[in-house]
């Protein structure tokens, strides 16, 4: 009985992770460059100290005894590129295809695929956050001039080359983490490789969207939430039946 209330109780907490990041997933559905989390179950190891699991893959089951059942809500994320909307600013890129632009914040270097960025008071390229948006050579200072963003991310102003996008790919772009709502993190063990000229595709004046689909994930919501509402039908159930066989136990007694 105490079996099945545990079994339950992790059914409820799973499907309470999958509604917070489908309702996060719903609430960036119009953010340029935002990438939704996955909410998948998978299976993983169980560790021994493994408590108190937090920043950005699903919850993950581990088959066998129900105690050895995981909740891990760093949902890994899906880079699946999303739709591309002109916005005619010389200042917007999109990328084509793999590869993520690199910016600065606080002197942390960070990764995004919003390509909506503007100029500072000192001309240099940022985010609309003010992060600094890095080139091949670091931070990008464009003087006065005619803007062009060429396909392979050369910047030229006035005819005169004035920097490089710098772009890079990771072997893995489901382990990088969420910091915000557009930039990502990556784990240590994973370092960004730069993105050759003749392999990055980028697009001037236009911007990637959401690669969210609002059904979808409001259809996923409504199961999630169903499944919510029947482990906790089954909690109660057991509940009840626990407290009524300890009642008779003890009249008995």
């Amino acid at each position: 009985m105490l079996k099945g209330l545990r079994t339950a109780e992790t059914a409820m907490n799973i499907q309470m992770n999958r509604t917070n990041v489908l309702a996060n997933n719903l609430a960036n559905v119009n953010t340029t460059g935002f990438k939704r989390m996955l909410t998948q179950v998978t299976e993983r190891s169980a560790a021994p100290n493994d408590q108190g699991l937090g920043g950005g893959q699903a919850a993950r089951a581990v088959p066998g005894n129900v105690r050895d059942l995981i909740l891990d809500m760093r949902a890994p994320i899906d880079m699946t590129q999303g739709g591309l909307r002109e916005t005619g600013n010389s200042t917007d890129v999109a990328l084509q295809g793999e590869g993520l632009f690199k910016v600065r914040r606080n002197g942390e270097e960070y990764y995004t695929r919003s390509g909506a960025f503007t100029l500072n008071d000192t001309r240099e390229l940022v985010t609309m956050e003010g992060d600094q948006v890095l080139g091949t050579g670091g931070p990008i200072t464009l003087p006065q001039g005619e803007l062009l963003i060429r396909n392979d991310g050369t910047i030229i102003v006035n005819g005169a080359e004035a920097g490089r996008l710098s772009v890079v790919k990771f072997d893995d772009p489901s382990r990088l983490r969420h910091v915000g709502t557009t930039l990502f993190g990556a784990p240590d063990d994973m370092p960004a490789q730069p993105l050759g000229a003749d392999v990055v595709s980028l697009a001037q004046g236009v911007l990637e969207q959401s690669n969210v689909n609002p059904i979808d994930t409001m259809v996923s919501m409504i199961a999630a939430q169903r499944a919510f509402e029947m482990e906790s039908k089954v909690m109660q159930t057991a509940d009840r039946t626990l407290d009524q066989a300890v009642n008779k136990l003890s009249s008995r007694a």
